[in-house]
């Protein structure tokens, strides 16, 4: 490999033995992480100068070690100001795997720092999309953008005035005119004719400017500035060169701005293209629903697919209860959200649900004939095909898209994809064909980018095709648009690619057969009819066969080629020597004069590879047919209402949707037949129009909301008297517990008499009587009911108790959480149980305040309730019925006063009732004191979810204090102590001491203990732990007791997370604990921790005050490159370490990680687990297990460890399975459970845990991604288990 500038061996200068590349790679780290990066490039080139050169002597280790010293050595180059260098190492490294993260990675922060921001944007999305989980690249993306941003500034900042004596522009300009010669100003494409002469064309102005606006986004100011310049006759004056180049370059600006337009009139939401329809009662309605969907494109457009998901799904249940008659835009909105639903879950990498919501878009727009709509499916459904393999697929989808296609620009990049995909299969000639349509179509637009994406297309599928003298010219005249556009990436590539191209032809390839092997294929054809010839006698059909090695050429299908007789096209086996086409993607008919032939499919067998496929056709053979694909079974794409049948049969092909991957086993699992039986009463108006839903409980799992759609008569159900079934398939529940029967109380006539549930399954009967109404205007008003086997409920239930001869009043006091959509207008209702009596249902209708509007967001709403004295209050149940737009409700918490004992109960919520949300519950049952937890939002769940709410804590919203708190087996009246904690952060006043991360607080007492508090809004209101800031945080919570040590620490996110933290003090009960730390909180810094433990009034192990290493931790650190000149102490003994990473995707991490031992005798700090037994480079990769051997002291009894990483690298999150140690000498095993993330990413965000022996750890676990509740999840396990290698003996 040649060395890069003047790099000097590094073993040449000590002239010592020579060393591995391991070592001289470890030298190289150690120098950057002492920023001695000079050294460490010297390392790394020597360490890359021991591998081979040539790929064909390179083992897979060799390759993989080379491509991590390439990036490593480009990181450096990068830190000592040399970015084409590190550029060069980046590119190195992605040229045998043009997927490997951490090139992708380096290369755009390479081109990031050498100020190619658009550059660097496109290769951060392109990493991204590799490996979405990844934080690195979104932050890569986001500071791209915001460079980009800044770099182009704000076009109202000019203002053009043609005032003054211009002419001085000109006076050169009608000098040169009087001259025969004229050179041409300005900037003129190598592909452009040189003209003298500017053809001046009108610019109207855009015709709906709003519409306009909203598709270009920020551009759209730059539409308006240059048609000023358009516009303006001074700056633009004609026949001078000047004005003349000015107006030339306006003008493309605004021809490439339109058509940026008519591009994304495609892509972006309807609403933008014209407004909805609404009737003028239904105001309302509409502006909630435009509102929805304007914030949903906020979310994705800003990535945050999760959210956008949830909030599109609480859109469509909300838009499907409209009532079509007042909302006549209710199907096109529906169809709206489908299609944001499958953007947001193909982002999310849930093609088949993605694949769904499209073909539902679909489905709408081909019944309505909307061909900007079924334009727009069809372009996503191609794209979620082609991001999951299915090359078949997309084709057949974006050939429908082509007769769609409105302008040359959306041509232009739709036969590029649609040529990728048919290069993806082998076939280079159509590759090559849609190559050149796009170049055509991308000259008209005058787009530069696609003209070069499609000569780079053409050219390789020349390549391919052997035609080396056209592809060196296309590679050329790509070569040449690269350096147009100024392109350093795409010269380079093309570079090599023409070098190849060369190679090629002076070796004689261009003018020599191509030697490739041949195999014999079966091919079996059937059909049941003739092919129908035209009068031409040269009338044919031939086969070509594709697959990953190209094509095999044409295939004669007749038995003899000799026979003048034409194939008659009826059912046939024939045995053809061909060239070996490689593993078959798909089959292609030429046919030439054929009026039809009725094909059934054709099966080729390989015999070199004893594989058998059957292909079927994507369309019918007809007299327009000249070359027409087949493709595997099973990937025929059915297209909704399509009148393309198979002319024989009649029949519509065969589709397959589902992607071909295997289900998840939650999936695939053993589906239940139910039978749900309703009675509706007879009395006059039972029945209702109300979409009516079940959930069924059992000690297995829930089903949960099964709508009542469609009963098995075929009539309209729950009509007055009627007995409905109702049938569906699901999962098998075990023993059915309890059943939720409600409906949505939707429709002119929405209140309910039922007389009985009946569930039928795996030959059980289970009946649920009712015998009441479910109707807001009778009863207790409830339209949702829990119903146990064989047990009437509590009906009619009268809510005026306030004559009772104990009646007593209460205050309560209802406090909505301040956030975004958290108020609500349903009618929400209120009932409390005591140890004397219980109180049903009283509505919060009338306030102290008189207030209209409650329960809005940040609202704190009082209410007196006249009813009876229930004693000592144990539960109460808060609800709503679901009415109104936006009934989904965040609930805070609810106080109650009894005021004559001036007794006061606190139950906490925190979380949404909304049958959009979470578990979709819109009634609680509260203990005080006691944060109820939330069910998983899937559909089929634990049915551990769905029982009474337990005691564990979730966390509060963004603006609190997150909290969860462990308690080691407290009693009840301790855990319920509440103590308020002021928390105290001084952040250092050092350059850069702030951050932008999240910081969190775990107090550890001899009582009890507060896990991870979120230090997020400070009393002052201003943003905390900015440069030299004391900041104040005052919360209440459990009494930890004594306090021993606190954990303080961040989660790494923002632009700027280092944090210098001078110290932290905590006031509680009357006391002042401080906790020097005078460090840094930094990946970047001294040992890199950004989390740590520390004990009142002691300063942490290192002062890390300008990120150098103490001398100590220096010895400390050379003593990982060298193990054998560790000092041993006299009761150094030796660990053997074995970590196992879980087999998951994305679980490896590229952090540096870190062990603690601490045992009943002594503890060992900090040991970084880099250099395994079997000398490994890459560890703790996906499903690996990695072995270390420790020298350290003897601990004894190891009590507990610390695992930790550092955040740092591609790839920080960690997902560990378990890590088990053992002291070697007394051969005594202990093993830590772990089965969790350390990702500042991912559930509870932490990347340090405290582990003790055979205990898993608890986690601040998010159940769902829709779901903010949070809850600490504790396992009981056996605790301070030692198993010594005899008893393993004894166990084997």
């Amino acid at each position: 490999m040649v060395k890069k500038d003047d790099e000097i061996s590094v073993s040449s200068e000590t002239k010592g033995p020579l060393k591995s590349f391991q070592a001289l790679m470890g030298e190289g780290e150690k120098f950057s992480r002492d920023k001695l990066y000079i050294k460490a490039i010297q390392s790394y080139t020597e360490a890359l100068d021991l591998l081979p050169q040539d790929d064909d002597k390179s083992t897979a280790k060799d390759i993989n070690d080379r491509l991590n010293g390439l990036v490593a050595r480009s990181a450096c180059y990068l830190k000592i100001g040399k970015n084409n260098l590190a550029l060069q190492d980046a590119e190195e490294s992605l040229k045998s795997n043009k997927e490997f993260t951490r090139g992708l990675y380096q290369k755009a922060e390479a081109l990031y720092a050498m100020g190619e921001f658009e550059l660097a944007l496109m290769f951060y999305h392109r990493g991204k999309k590799l490996r979405s989980d990844l934080r690195e690249f979104q932050l890569g993306i986001n500071k791209a953008q915001e460079a980009i941003d800044n770099s182009v500034g704000d076009p109202n900042r000019v203002k053009l005035e043609a005032s003054g004596d211009l002419s001085i522009f000109y006076k050169n300009d009608e000098e040169d005119a009087k001259k025969k010669k004229k050179q041409p100003i300005g900037y003129v494409r190598a592909s452009q004719r040189k003209d003298t002469t500017v053809q001046r064309k009108p610019h109207p102005p855009p015709a709906n400017p709003k519409t306009t606006k909203q598709l270009l986004g920020d551009l759209y100011e730059d539409r308006v500035f240059l048609d000023k310049i358009i516009n303006n006759t001074t700056v633009t004056k004609a026949n001078t060169k000047s004005g003349d180049a000015i107006y030339q370059l306006a003008s493309d600006g605004i021809d490439y701005l339109d058509g940026r337009t008519h591009f994304w009139r495609q892509q972006e939401p309807l609403y933008a293209r014209k407004s909805l329809k609404k009737a003028d009662n239904d105001d309302e309605n509409y502006a909630y629903v435009q509102r929805e969907l304007e914030a949903i494109d906020e979310l994705q457009n800003t990535d945050q697919f999760v959210d956008a998901r949830r909030r599109a799904h609480r859109l469509l249940e909300f838009c499907e209860r409209l009532d079509e008659r007042k909302f006549s835009e209710k199907q096109p909105v529906i169809a709206d959200i489908h299609s944001r639903l499958g953007n947001a879950y193909l982002e999310l990498g849930d093609y088949n649900k993605a694949l769904d919501y499209h073909f539902r878009d679909l489905t709408y727009a081909t019944s309505k004939n909307d061909n900007d709509r079924s334009s727009r499916a069809l372009d996503n459904l191609g794209r979620v095909y082609a991001r999951s393999g299915q090359f078949a697929q997309a084709i057949q989808v974006w050939e429908r898209k082509i007769p769609l296609a409105n302008s040359s620009l959306e041509k232009a990049w739709l036969f590029h994809e649609i040529g990728q995909c048919h290069f993806g299969l082998g076939d280079y000639e159509r590759a090559k064909r849609y190559g050149e349509r796009s170049y055509v179509e991308a000259v008209a637009v005058n787009d530069p980018v696609w003209q070069l994406n499609a000569k780079v297309l053409v050219a390789h599928s020349q390549a391919k095709l052997r035609q080396y003298r056209e592809a060196e010219q296309t590679f050329e005249e790509a070569l040449a648009l690269a350096r147009d556009q100024h392109d350093m990436a795409a010269e380079r590539a093309i570079e090599r690619a023409l070098k190849d191209v060369r190679d090629q032809i002076a070796k004689g390839a261009a003018d020599s057969p191509p030697d490739r092997a041949e195999t014999t294929y079966d091919i079996k054809v059937t059909s049941d009819e003739s092919i129908e010839y035209g009068d031409d006698d040269q009338s044919s059909v031939k086969l070509t066969v594709f697959g990953d090695n190209g094509s095999s050429g044409l295939i004669d299908l007749r038995g003899n080629e000799n026979d003048p007789k034409k194939y008659d096209g009826l059912s046939t086996t024939l045995k053809k020597k061909a060239f070996d086409a490689g593993k078959l993607t798909k089959l292609a008919l030429t046919c030439s004069k054929i009026e039809s032939w009725p094909l059934d499919s054709i099966e080729i067998t390989d015999s070199k590879r004893k594989t058998k496929q059957k292909f079927l056709l994507a369309e019918s053979i007809d007299s327009m047919t000249s070359v027409i694909d087949l493709y595997p079974e099973g990937s025929i794409v059915e297209f909704p209402f399509d009148t393309r049948k198979d002319k024989k049969k009649g029949k519509s092909k065969t589709t397959q949707r589902q992607l071909s991957a295997p289900r998840p086993a939650s999936q695939s699992s053993k589906k239940v037949q139910y039978t749900v039986t309703t009675k509706t009463g007879s009395a006059f108006g039972s029945g209702t129009d109300a979409n009516v839903f079940i959930t069924l409980n059992g000690n297995k799992q829930r089903i949960a909301r099964q709508q009542l759609q469609k009963s098995e008569s075929g009539r309209n159900p729950f009509e007055k008297g009627s007995k409905d079934d109702f049938k569906f398939e699901d999962v098998d529940v075990g023993q059915l517990k309890t059943i939720v029967i409600e409906h949505d109380n939707s429709g002119t006539a929405s209140g309910w008499y039922l007389d009985a549930v009946e569930v039928k399954y795996n030959g059980n009967t289970v009946k649920f009587p009712v015998g009441r109404w479910l109707d807001t205007d009778e009863g207790d008003k409830r339209i949702s009911l829990e119903l146990e086997p064989n047990k009437k409920p509590v009906a009619n239930i009268s809510t005026d108790d306030s004559n009772a001869a104990n009646a007593v009043d209460y205050e309560v006091t209802v406090k909505t959480a301040k956030k975004k959509g958290a108020g609500t207008d349903a009618n929400v209702y209120l009932g409390m149980f005591g140890d004397k009596t219980k109180t049903e249902r009283h509505q919060l209708k009338e306030s102290i305040e008189r207030s209209r509007n409650l329960f809005e967001s940040g609202a704190t709403n009082r209410f007196k309730i006249h009813a009876p004295d229930v004693g000592k209050i144990k539960t109460i149940r808060i609800e709503h019925d679901g009415t109104g737009i936006g009934s989904g409700w965040y609930a805070d918490s609810i106080e109650i006063r009894h005021i004559s004992r001036n007794e006061t109960y606190t139950f906490s919520i925190d979380r949404w009732l909304d049958s959009g949300e979470g578990d979709k519950r819109i009634s609680l049952d509260l203990d005080p004191d006691s944060k109820p937890t939330q069910s998983n939002e899937s559909s089929t769940t634990n049915a551990s979810t769905t029982q009474k709410p337990t005691k564990e804590v979730s966390n509060a919203s963004k603006n609190e204090p997150t909290q969860a708190t462990t308690t080691a087996n407290q009693p009840s009246s301790d855990a319920n102590k509440k103590t308020k904690y002021t928390v105290v952060t001084k952040t250092g006043s050092k350059i850069g001491s702030g951050t932008d991360a999240n910081v969190y607080l775990t107090l550890n007492g001899d009582k009890n203990k507060i896990v991870r508090l979120h230090l997020a809004k400070a009393e002052a209101g201003s943003d905390p732990f900015e440069n030299n800031a004391r900041d104040e945080f005052i919360f209440d919570h459990i009494d930890v007791g004594q306090l021993k040590t606190i954990i303080i620490e961040h989660d790494g996110t923002g632009m700027g997370s280092g944090w210098y933290c001078d110290y932290v003090e905590v006031n509680y009960n009357n006391n002042t604990i401080k906790f020097p730390v005078e460090r840094w909180l930094d990946v970047n810094e001294g040992d890199k921790r950004i989390s740590l433990e520390l004990e009142p009034n002691k300063k942490p192990a290192a002062k890390m005050a300008s990120g150098e290493n103490t001398d100590e931790e220096k010895v400390q650190h050379d003593n990982f490159f060298d193990n054998e000149d560790n000092k041993k102490t006299d009761n150094t003994v030796e660990y053997e370490v074995t970590v196992k990473t879980a087999k998951k995707r994305g679980a490896g991490t590229d952090a540096n990680v870190y062990l603690g031992i601490t045992g009943e005798q002594n503890k060992v700090e900090r040991n970084q687990l880099k250099e395994p037994v079997d000398k490994s480079r890459n560890l703790f990769e996906s499903g690996a297990t990695d072995q270390f051997k420790i020298n350290a002291s003897d601990v004894g009894k190891i009590t507990s460890i610390r695992l930790e990483h550092d955040g740092s690298g591609i790839g920080a999150g960690w997902y560990v399975d378990s890590i088990e140690i053992r002291h070697v000498s007394r051969n005594e095993t202990y093993k830590f459970p772990v089965d969790r993330w350390l990702d500042a990413g991912e559930g509870d965000k932490r990347i340090s845990l405290d582990l003790e022996p055979d205990k898993k750890p608890g986690q601040l676990k998010y159940d769902d991604d829709d779901n903010n509740s949070v809850h600490e999840k504790e396992e009981n396990v056996e605790q301070d288990k030692v198993i010594t290698g005899d008893e393993q003996l004894n166990k084997n």
